[in-house]
Order: structure tokens, then C-alpha cells, then sequence
């Protein structure tokens, strides 16, 4: 599938804030910019894993959709913020 560029958002880090995976979803708070971004459990799925708890950080590529900006891929998830998120 063809990405347009111009509505490829730059590679973002951020923090879960929130995430339901009975839901399916959850948001991402941009580093810096402190911009929601939508992180669907299919990106999640891609990466390997179902679900993912608040606090964990990510490196992520991102696109603007009619609903605002959406992760597309997940490049890292920060091994340390997920032993934080799980309290080890």
C-alpha cells in the first residue's frame, strides 16, 4: 500500500496514556507536543502483542486520518518503561 507523504506524520515518541483492549484502542501522548495520538490493538497485533499497559513509551510512525493522527506502525516499545508499567 502506497503512503501519501503528505499526510505522514514525522516518528513520534510517546507514552501510553490510556489503552481498553476490550475496546480495541487506546492514546498515545506525543513527546514534546503532548498531541493524542490513536493507537489501534491491530498495530499492536503487528508488533506482536495485544495489548499494553499506561506509561509504557513507544517509537512509532504515525499518519493524519479524518479523525486525527493514528499510529501505523510500532518501530520500539521502551523495554524499561514496560517493567515500570508492570512495577518490577
Amino acid at each position: 500500500m502506497a503512503q501519501n507523504p503528505e499526510r505522514d506524520v514525522p516518528t513520534l515518541t510517546g507514552t501510553v496514556n490510556w489503552f481498553d483492549p476490550g475496546k480495541g484502542f487506546g492514546f498515545v501522548i506525543s513527546d514534546g507536543s503532548e498531541m493524542d495520538i490513536l493507537l489501534h490493538t491491530n498495530v499492536l497485533k503487528n508488533y506482536g502483542q495485544s495489548s499494553v499497559a499506561d506509561g509504557v513509551e513507544f517509537f512509532v510512525r504515525a499518519h493524519k486520518t479524518e479523525r486525527g493522527i493514528q499510529t501505523f506502525e510500532i518501530l520500539s516499545i521502551t523495554a524499561w518503561a514496560e517493567f515500570k508499567a508492570f512495577g518490577i
